[in-house]
């Protein structure tokens, strides 16, 4: 019996240490393909961003650059971002900047081979724009930590969450027509005759990899 005994604890620790050794083998198999996955989807995402570029790339009289996000500044507030373009691609400072969304900001500095590109969301931006739906003008003003407001909307202004703001093109910087934000909360107080109109961007500025930067194709004149 003792003989009986040992040889049925020794078959028993054989089986357990060959179950462990299958359940690992199946759980790296399992994050083999999990990690497959993952890449795929983000292999997919990241097409799906770059076929919308190139539909923004076929836009008249407009010249663009591929860029890529190579890092975010380390400071949070200062919003800014830096791209892997920069003079010797054309690339100069006061561009406006593109994402399959919408607009990511400004080329605020330019290197020989990237250049940095401040946020719309920045203290630092003013974009002039225009609601979608009812064609009133305001100022979009980065607010930091991805935000944005709206400035110096009257009180009786036809404004709503929702709604879509778009760069009207008026300062020359911006092409007409890029969106910008979308309305997420309007507040009227009585000691202002302005609405209190808080937006957010409607680019993936903490998201995208791959951007646009717009550069007006030369006028062509005729003799």
């Amino acid at each position: 019996a003792p003989g009986d005994v040992a040889s049925e604890l020794g078959g028993f620790f054989t089986r357990h240490r060959r179950l462990q050794k299958e359940r690992d083998a199946l759980l790296a198999e399992r994050m083999r393909l999990l990690v497959g996955v993952n890449e795929a989807k983000e292999l997919g995402r990241e097409n799906a961003e770059l076929r919308a570029l190139m539909q923004l790339q076929a836009r008249p009289g407009q010249q663009a650059v591929h860029a890529a996000l190579l890092y975010k500044g380390h400071d949070w507030f200062a919003q800014r971002i830096t791209v892997d373009q920069g003079a010797s691609s054309g690339v100069r400072s006061g561009l406006p900047v593109v994402d399959a969304s919408g607009l990511v900001g400004q080329v605020s500095r330019v290197y020989t081979r990237s250049s940095e590109v401040t946020q719309v969301s920045s203290p630092e931006q003013l974009t002039p724009v225009f609601v979608e739906r009812t064609g009133q003008r305001g100022l979009a003003a980065g607010i930091g930590q991805g935000r944005l407001e709206l400035r110096y909307m009257p009180a009786h202004t036809d404004i709503r969450p929702g709604d879509r703001l778009l760069t009207s093109g008026i300062d020359r910087v911006y092409p007409a027509g890029i969106p910008v934000g979308q309305i997420s909360r309007v507040s009227r107080s009585q000691a202002s005759p302005y609405l209190r109109v808080e937006c957010l961007p409607l680019a993936g500025i903490d998201r995208s990899r791959a951007v646009l930067v717009l550069i007006a194709a030369p006028q062509v004149t005729k003799p």
